[in-house]
């Protein structure tokens, strides 16, 4: 079950994890990119957790205040699709206290879904949106939370190994990518370790 209380609690350690890893984000980022997807996580999650006083009961007002923070911190590409996804999972959460393993799935969906049309990517392009997809394939066979976010996200950087990435900046290192996880699948998968 997901409600204000636990949300807090994901978010708080959020931010402490990506304190933590922001730079291996920078380094894993600047090697076919800008070098700056570490800064985009920690500055949106920092100002997410500066606003934790203002979530209420209401599970979409939270949303909302994390679609927010990203926007007002982040003007990256990937912070945009952070910002729009929490936009979308909040319309959806609107009047909800809590959320059971079938609306949580919800969650994840709407947030594929918006990174695939926002992103102008697909399934297989070996983006954030593969590790979505895989944490949705996981939670549909999983309820243990401990474990499902964990296995998910590092099954879909094992599934990608020697794949290119074949969307964003990072096209343009064409086989290089091969070698290289996407930056924001390693992200995922190093905050939910």
């Amino acid at each position: 079950m997901l409600n204000k209380d636990i949300l807090i609690q994901i978010f708080k350690k959020l931010l402490i994890d990506a304190k933590s890893s922001h730079d291996e984000f920078n380094a894993a980022d600047g090697k076919i990119g800008d070098g700056d997807l570490g800064i985009t996580i920690l500055h949106g999650l920092d100002e997410i957790n500066k606003n934790l006083d203002k979530f209420t009961d209401d599970l979409g007002n939270n949303f909302m205040l994390c679609s927010q923070a990203f926007v007002k911190k982040s003007g990256s590409s990937f912070g945009t699709l952070i910002a729009f996804s929490f936009m979308n999972i909040a319309k959806n959460l609107k009047g909800k206290n809590s959320c059971n393993h079938d609306d949580i799935i919800k969650i994840f969906e709407i947030s594929l879904e918006t990174i695939l049309i926002r992103g102008k990517t697909k399934i297989g392009d070996k983006t954030i949106a593969d590790t979505i997809n895989f944490i949705i394939k996981n939670l549909k066979l999983n309820k243990d939370y401990s474990t499902v976010f964990k296995t998910a996200t590092k099954e879909a950087l094992d599934e990608f190994k020697g794949k290119k990435i074949k969307i964003g900046r990072a096209r343009m290192f064409e086989d290089k990518t091969k070698d290289l996880d996407d930056p924001g699948m390693f992200a995922f998968y190093k905050l939910c370790s």
